[in-house]
Formats: C-alpha cells, structure tokens, sequence
C-alpha cells in the first residue's frame, strides 16, 4: 500500500477545499474521491473506500446536468446533436484536462506501481477522478452545488460548440488526412491494462509510419476516438511530415 499523506498533502487537501468550496466536515468524501482503487493494493477491505462508486454517481450527475443545460441552450438541436454535443463534452479527455486544471493530479492517492507506472498524469486516472470529485460534491453538498461547480466548468465551451467539437473525431481525421496527406488512416491497439472487469486500452493513430496521436479508453472504439481527438488537436506538429509533397 502507498504510504500515507504528510503535512504537505495535508495542507494542499485543505487549501483544494477552500478553492472549491467543499465542506470541510465532508473531507472523508473528497479523500475518498481522489483515492484510486491501486491505493488498497493487498489490503483486505470489504467496504471499498477508492473512488470507482463516487465516479460511477459522479457520470450519472455530469450527464444529467449537461444535458439539461444543452437542451435549455440550443433549442433548435436535435437529439442527435445533442447527444453528440454531451459526449464531446464529458469525453475522457476534456474531463483530464479539467482535472488538471483543478490540479486533480498531485492530490491523487495511488499505489506504488500505480504512482510509479505515471497514473498521476494518465488521462484516464484524471477524468475518472474528475467524475468521482462531481459525485463526491452532489453527495456532501447536494445538487444545487454540483449544478454551480458543473456549470462553472463547462458551460464557457457548452456555450461555443462548433462542428469540429461534435463531429466524429475519427470521421473528422480521416477528411484531413485524405485531403492533406499521400498514406491513409490507421489504428493499433498499443497496451491493454486494468483488471479485467475494466479493462483500459491505449490506441494509436498512424498516416503510414508516423504517429499521430495517442488516446485511452474503456474500449477500444473509446480509445480510437480519443486517439483521433489527440491526433486533431496537435496536427500542427504532424502535419508537415504527412503532407503531400
């Protein structure tokens, strides 16, 4: 098992709660919020106190309540948009990237292989716990102040969607690529972890022989998506090496 948390982390918990506003006589949700299933690694515990249930009431809330505000704030759109419009938004890797702005990622409670293996900064231990942190303030809070901490974080790019955010990120690679370069599209599955019950799979996206991005799922389809998404985001680096010469 992991060692326990210093004065440091301590003190960088409670400085985290006065940030967000969470209540101090809830702490033992937050910590259970930010502890990784790796953190009980041979410990025998018949109650789990890692994060797996809060993350699993955690999506349910951030579901509900993007999509209520997306369905209130583009009337016109139909369901399959919207559909689109909230995957786009609760995807693994927005949820990382929320999580480390939130700097999710020190305060995390992981295992030795865990934490030696770099779960500290992999997009799927962030985005999941992002979504046991929501889970975590709905149950110590309520849904007003989950609704306020939701909407703070998502409703600047819920408000400024475009085609390129709700389009099939693998659809959307696959035009730039047959337009801009000589070789065409190509998945590999490059690792598979977790148990297996929840299996994470790590993808790649290739034009030929050049990589272009890398992404992580609870499926293979997820992690291909997320690859394509990685791949769009960064085609600034990769693009000149693919172009048509």
């Amino acid at each position: 098992m992991a060692k326990r948390a210093g004065k440091k982390d301590a003190d960088d918990l409670v400085r985290f709660m006065k940030e967000t506003g969470f209540p101090p006589a809830k702490k033992e949700l937050l910590v259970q919020a930010l502890t990784h299933p790796t953190f009980f690694e041979g410990a025998k515990k018949e109650i789990p106190e890692d994060n797996q249930r809060l993350e699993f009431l955690g999506d349910a809330v951030l579901d509900m309540v993007v999509g209520e505000y997306l369905f209130h704030t583009y009337p016109a759109a139909r369901e399959g948009d919207l559909s689109k419009m909230r995957a786009a938004l609760v995807c693994e890797p927005a949820l990382a990237l929320l999580a480390q702005e939130l700097g999710l990622g020190k305060l995390l409670r992981l295992g030795k292989g865990s934490e030696a293996g770099g779960d500290r900064e992999r997009p799927s231990v962030l985005a999941d716990a992002f979504e046991a942190l929501v889970g975590a303030i709905y149950e110590a809070s309520g849904f007003k102040a989950v609704h306020s901490f939701i909407e703070k974080h998502f409703a600047p790019v819920m408000d400024k969607l475009t085609r390129d955010d709700i389009e099939d990120k693998k659809s959307l690679l696959q035009e730039l690529v047959q337009r801009e370069a000589s070789c065409g599209v190509s998945y590999k599955t490059l690792s598979v972890d977790g148990p297996d019950h929840a299996p994470r799979f790590e993808s790649g996206v290739y034009s030929g022989e050049q990589l272009l991005g890398r992404g992580w799922g609870g499926s293979k389809k997820e992690s291909e998506q997320a690859a394509a998404a990685a791949a769009l985001a960064s085609q600034s680096k990769w693009l000149p090496e693919v172009r048509k010469k």
